[in-house]
């Protein structure tokens, strides 16, 4: 009765299924309340502000996307990120519904954590946002998809966490007071939803904006700094696909222009995607460059000494003749890992020209 009062009845089935995996223990601390629960109670907070979003975005009954005999979304109609998004959602009603037909409880309640938490919120309801404002062009669509996805998630989702689900199900327009989520229809999978390219293509929109996101990251460019991006595509669909959804990189990775070139300036971040496309972020106007290459170069020189002190150690065939295997392979394991460190600092010293 304490957690349900702390995190809610859903958030206690969440946790209890998701942790029960076959032949493992539910291990729940009393002492420590907070660990066990909070993660269950941060989906169902992130659930409920992404369908208050999604909600208060929907003005009437949404067109159906297929299936109907009334008004339509045609596939023509459909931006990459809507394809992608049908196909992941299709993908999440497969997964979701032959783990429960196992029995694999927890398996399906991650499958369609994953696909709320990360496919909806975090990629698609934000690449989407602008449509959903005012009467831009594709709104209704827009609508219509993101609709259409969360009623089915919360379908899913609904045996798992049945209070929430239902609170937002019946918060759709058009719904009759007596409707319940209970007895609506199970989500089936539909071949039409299946689509490989935009399931690929969208990958590479996420892959370089993640991209970007880790740079800005490691050499810590403040959230709010815009910073510009150059892109150099391995080859012309992957450029074309990246060309098209300019707008969207430059949006979700926070930049001032992104460039398709394969030429760059010289002091920068750089990471290379899996299909050997490459992007060069130039900061000399996001950070200070001297105070970053004066704190690699710190840095760089305490692993340099932690380097040569472990090779020494090392070195010594009495410790490694005397010690215990276990802690000569440890040892061994510090020395690569430092070692690594080392060339990875060394290689930003490299690429933001440091002396």
């Amino acid at each position: 009765l304490e957690v349900v009062e702390r995190y809610g009845a859903d958030a206690l089935r969440y946790s209890l299924i998701s942790g029960m995996s076959v032949g493992t223990d539910v291990i729940l601390d009393p002492r420590d309340l907070e660990s066990t629960f909070a993660p269950a109670r941060n989906f169902a907070n992130k659930l409920w502000n992404a369908g208050r979003f999604i909600l208060s975005n929907l003005e009437g009954p949404t067109r159906p996307l297929a299936g109907s005999r009334t008004a339509v979304v045609r596939g023509e109609e459909l931006t990459l990120a809507d394809r992608w998004i049908i196909a992941r959602c299709d993908a999440a009603v497969v997964e979701a519904t032959e783990a429960y037909e196992r029995f694999r409880l927890n398996e399906a309640a991650a499958a369609v954590y994953r696909f709320i938490w990360s496919d909806l919120a975090d990629w698609y309801i934000e690449q989407v946002k602008p449509r959903l404002y005012g009467d831009q062009q594709g709104g209704d669509v827009a609508r219509a998809v993101v609709a259409q996805t969360f009623d089915v998630a919360l379908r899913l989702l609904h045996p798992v966490m049945p209070f929430i689900t239902e609170a937002l199900w019946r918060r759709f327009p058009g719904r009759p007071d007596t409707a319940s989520i209970s007895v609506a229809p199970w989500p089936r999978h539909d071949r039409r939803a299946q689509d490989p390219a935009a399931l690929r293509d969208f990958g590479l929109v996420q892959e370089l904006i993640g991209a970007i996101r880790g740079i800005r990251a490691e050499y810590g460019v403040q959230p709010g700094q815009v910073v510009r991006a150059v892109v150099s595509a391995s080859e012309g669909h992957t450029s074309a696909v990246l060309e098209r959804e300019r707008a969207t990189i430059t949006r979700l990775a926070k930049l001032s222009a992104v460039a398709f070139s394969p030429n760059h300036e010289r002091v920068g971040g750089h990471a290379v995607l899996s299909d050997r496309t490459s992007v060069f972020v130039p900061l000399g106007e996001a950070i200070d460059i001297g105070k970053e290459c004066g704190r690699l170069g710190i840095e760089t020189e305490r692993l340099l000494r932690l380097v040569e002190s472990q090779e020494k150690k090392l070195g010594n065939e009495q410790f490694v003749s005397r010690a215990p295997s276990d802690v000569v392979d440890r040892e061994r394991q510090k020395l690569t890992s430092w070692k690594e460190q080392r060339d990875v600092l060394v290689k930003k010293r490299e690429l933001l020209g440091c002396g």
